[in-house]
């Protein structure tokens, strides 16, 4: 056919063609990364000022309670929540992404804090819910000799509770999982 092109015709055609040029998103990851940063950040500040109410509150029962069993509880309660406050400044303070960085440097960085972050997730029963255990404990026993089986039946719901953060802190591990393997999957496109 007089009208279709030589094959030399089509390897030019191909090779001239308008290159669809799909920029690195660099942008959508340090924006990404800022968003996680920002909701980490507002996740600790509610940390904080749960600990504080939950300092302020124990404080008040020492002096509210004259049952020696009962003031330790409350003294264990505010020392494991002075220990998980700590940690929290520690290990799950965010670090701050630079303004320069170039692609595979802010795609690393945002991994790694993901990586951090899920793994904080993962052991949050030994760091955030331990220290605060003996403290329950200690304490749902000195209330224990006054209230009978109601202490029980009230202990209950706090460790109903500490079982519920476990069970979410590990399914928000699970998303950060799959935010992980996305951003690996760039790093291993770029």
């Amino acid at each position: 056919m007089p009208n279709e092109p030589l094959p030399d015709d089509i390897r030019n055609v191909w090779q001239n063609q308008p290159v669809e040029n799909t920029p690195m998103p660099l942008e959508e990851i340090r924006k990404k990364a800022r968003q996680f940063e920002k909701r980490i950040n507002r996740r600790n500040l509610r940390e904080y000022i749960g600990g504080a109410v939950s300092l302020a509150v124990f404080t008040y029962y020492i002096f509210k309670f004259p049952n020696p069993v009962v003031r330790a509880g409350c003294a264990l309660i505010i020392a494991g929540t002075l220990c998980i406050l700590l940690q929290i400044y520690k290990r799950a303070t965010p670090g701050r992404l630079p303004a320069d960085m170039a692609l595979t440097a802010s795609l690393e960085y945002h991994r790694r804090e993901l990586v951090r972050q899920r793994d904080l997730l993962r052991s949050v029963w030994w760091w955030y819910l331990g220290p605060l255990v003996p403290g329950l404990v200690v304490f749902a026993a000195g209330i224990a000799p006054r209230r009978g089986a109601a202490a029980v039946i009230n202990a209950l719901p706090f460790f109903c509770i500490l079982g519920l953060v476990i069970w979410l802190n590990h399914r928000a591990a699970q998303v950060l999982d799959r935010r992980i393997a996305e951003l690996e999957n760039l790093e291993s496109q770029s």
